[in-house]
């Protein structure tokens, strides 16, 4: 039995100071010479392919092509890294310890189920120093699809590929939103909701997750809860 964990990045993992959301405004305005603004644009727990739909419906004003969003998406990942550059972003608590923690352990697998494409998690946990922590050959991306819940069952079938019949392992789904925790249910995976994103814990334990947390517990604790079930 295999201990499978897919995290999210943004919110869960690491704070960018809105780099991803700058990004996108520069793609925007070099694509389509239109600046958007993000008030009235759902983002916390969105896929990347969603934000892009969203943002050129506002700034067109009308439906986005698959084209259109492609292109937007390319742009906005090739102008992310100065982004990040220019802006304080963080680690968020005990997440370093964590990771560095269950990669010793060799019934522990370290995988991603985010709403970022592949190259856009790339960029980021690089510039943060947290790419080497995970398998990106077994995670799961945006890339296509715009929900988390059709992200979520694409790891699934990653799992039956390389490691046989989920059932048979423990998964989890680890993230700061709502989402994260419908898409883990969505799966079958134990859910765990860390308030270090754009919700309270008071909204994720509405959501009824198999644990919440106000921030990333020690490692020791974290371990803990996990060999509990």
């Amino acid at each position: 039995m295999l201990n499978i964990l897919f995290w999210d990045i943004d919110g869960t993992l690491i704070r960018t100071s809105k780099a991803g959301l700058y990004a996108f405004r520069q793609a925007t305005e070099e694509l389509w010479g239109k600046s958007v603004d993000f008030a009235d644009i759902a983002t916390a727990g969105m896929t990347d392919n969603y934000i892009g739909r969203q943002v050129i419906q506002t700034v067109l004003e009308r439906e986005a092509s698959q084209d259109e969003i492609a292109t937007l998406c390319r742009r906005y990942e090739s102008i992310l890294p100065e982004q990040l550059a220019a802006r304080e972003g963080f680690v968020l608590p005990r997440v370093r310890n964590i990771l560095s923690r269950l990669c010793e352990q060799d019934d522990y697998k370290l995988l991603l189920l985010t709403g970022n494409s592949k190259q856009g998690a790339h960029v980021k946990l690089r510039h943060f120093e947290l790419e080497q922590y995970f398998d990106f050959a077994c995670s799961a991306f945006s890339e296509q699809s715009e929900h988390r819940v059709e992200i979520a069952r694409r790891a699934l079938d990653i799992i039956r590929g390389h490691w046989g019949d989920p059932a048979q392992h423990n998964v989890y789904v680890i993230g700061d939103t709502p989402h994260d925790i419908e898409c883990g249910k969505a799966i079958g995976a134990y859910t765990l909701g860390v308030a270090t994103g754009a919700y309270s814990l008071d909204q994720l334990q509405n959501c009824s997750p198999w644990w919440a947390v106000e921030t990333l517990p020690t490692p020791e604790t974290f371990l803990a809860k996990l060999s509990s079930i």
